[in-house]
C-alpha cells in the first residue's frame, strides 16, 4: 500500500463514516471522507463545526509529517507501551468531545495533531485536546482572528463589534513596530512568521499573547492558502536586541505554553538567525523549559553554514536580509498589512 501525500482536506465524519489509509512501513495515515447512504449528519449531534472548503478556492491538503517523523513517533510510543494508531487515536478523541468542545476545533486535523504530539499516549491527547479547545474559547481566538474582518464584524452586535474594535486596537498596537508578521514561504510553500524581538515594544504579557496568536493563526491561513500545508516556519532575528529587550520568564514560558501545547504539530522549523552574544545567556535560561522535541527543529543560523542552510529552505530573493535575504524589500507596514491584506495572504505577498 502506498500513501498519497496530497489528500483532500480533510473532513472527519461520524466515527462510522471515517476510513483510514495507513502503511506502518512508508508513512502516516491519511483520513478521507467516504461517501454514506444515510443521512447521518457529517458531525455527531448534528451540529457542523468547520465548513467543507471548496478545492476551487484552496489547495489539497498535503500532510506534513514525513516517513521519518512517523517512524520516531512508532518508535517513541511502543518504547512507552503505547500501540501507535492514528485512525484509532483519532476516533477515540472525537468520541472524546462534548458538542460544546466541537465548537471550538480550529479545524479538522486538530485531533490528529495531539495525537501524533503525544506519540499513541491517547489519555494525554484527550486532556491536552480538551485543554486547548477550552484555551480558545476563553482566549477568544476566534475573535483574535477576526477582528480585522470588516464583513464580519457588519454582522454581528453592536456588543460584539465594540469588542471586536478593542481586540483591533490591541493588535495595531502591539504591532506597530513590525515585531512580528508574515511575509513570504520556503520552498515547500509555508509561511514564514518573522519575530524580532529587539522590536519589542510591550511589557503587557496578555496583549503580547493575543498578539503572537494573531500571527500564528494568520500564517497557517496562508500556508493553508498557499500550499495546502499544515506547519508554519518561524524565523527569529536579533537586529537591534538588548538583554533589556528580554521578556519576563513568565512571557517566554506563557509563549512557549501557547506554542507546544495549543499549537501542537504547526512548526515545521524556527530559525534563530545570528542571535548575539548576549543571547546566550537568556538562551541557557530558556532552553531547559523547551520540550525536546520543540528544540529537534531550532536551527541557529550563524556564518555561512547558516546562510546555507536558509538558501536551501529559502528562496533569499524574496526573504527578509535577517533571514539571509540578498536584496532590500520594501519595508514593512503594520496599517497595510493588518487593514488592508486579506487575513489568508502575508505582506508584500506576490499573490495578490
Amino acid at each position: 500500500m502506498t500513501i498519497n501525500p496530497h489528500v483532500r482536506p480533510v473532513l472527519l465524519r461520524h466515527r462510522s463514516l471515517m476510513r483510514g489509509v495507513f502503511d506502518a512501513a512508508t508513512g502516516p495515515a491519511s483520513y478521507v471522507v467516504t461517501e454514506s447512504s444515510s443521512n447521518e449528519p457529517i458531525w455527531p449531534y448534528n451540529s457542523p463545526v468547520i465548513s467543507p472548503e471548496s478545492p476551487a478556492d484552496l489547495p489539497q491538503l498535503v500532510d506534513d509529517c514525513s516517513p521519518t517523523e512517523h517512524a520516531k513517533r512508532v518508535g517513541i510510543a511502543q518504547s512507552h507501551g503505547h500501540e501507535y494508531n492514528e485512525e484509532f487515536g483519532v476516533q477515540s478523541i472525537l468520541s472524546s468531545l462534548t458538542p460544546h468542545e466541537y465548537k471550538f476545533l480550529a479545524d479538522p486535523n486538530m485531533p490528529l495533531r495531539h495525537y501524533r504530539a503525544e506519540k499513541g499516549n491517547l489519555q494525554e491527547a484527550i486532556r491536552k485536546i480538551k485543554s486547548t479547545l477550552k484555551w480558545r474559547e476563553e482566549f477568544c481566538v476566534d475573535d483574535i482572528k477576526r477582528c480585522f474582518d470588516s464583513d464580519y464584524i457588519k454582522s454581528v452586535s453592536p456588543e460584539k463589534q465594540k469588542q471586536l474594535h478593542h481586540m483591533a486596537e490591541v493588535i495595531a498596537r502591539e504591532n506597530e513596530t513590525g515585531k512580528i508578521y508574515c511575509r513570504g514561504y520556503d520552498r515547500q510553500g509555508r509561511a514564514i512568521l518573522y519575530l524580532t524581538p529587539g522590536k519589542e515594544n510591550s511589557n503587557n504579557e496578555i496583549d503580547n499573547m493575543r498578539h503572537l496568536v494573531y500571527h500564528l493563526e494568520r500564517a497557517i491561513a496562508c500556508t493553508r492558502r498557499k500550499s495546502g500545508r499544515q506547519k508554519v516556519c518561524i524565523v527569529i532575528g536579533y537586529e537591534g536586541f538588548k538583554l533589556a529587550n528580554a521578556p519576563p520568564m513568565s512571557t517566554t514560558k506563557h509563549t512557549l505554553t501557547i506554542l507546544q501545547h495549543h499549537y501542537p504539530e504547526r512548526m515545521f522549523r524556527a530559525y534563530i538567525c545570528d542571535p548575539p552574544f548576549v543571547f546566550r545567556t537568556f538562551w541557557g535560561i530558556i532552553r531547559h523549559v523547551i520540550d525536546q522535541c520543540t528544540l529537534d527543529k531550532i536551527a541557529f543560523c550563524s556564518g555561512a553554514e547558516g546562510q546555507r542552510l536558509l538558501e536551501r529552505d529559502f528562496d533569499v530573493e524574496q526573504t527578509e536580509r535577517q533571514a539571509g535575504g540578498t536584496r532590500e524589500l520594501r519595508r514593512f507596514s503594520s496599517r497595510e498589512f493588518l487593514y488592508n491584506t486579506p487575513f489568508v495572504y502575508g505582506f508584500d505577498d506576490v499573490d495578490l
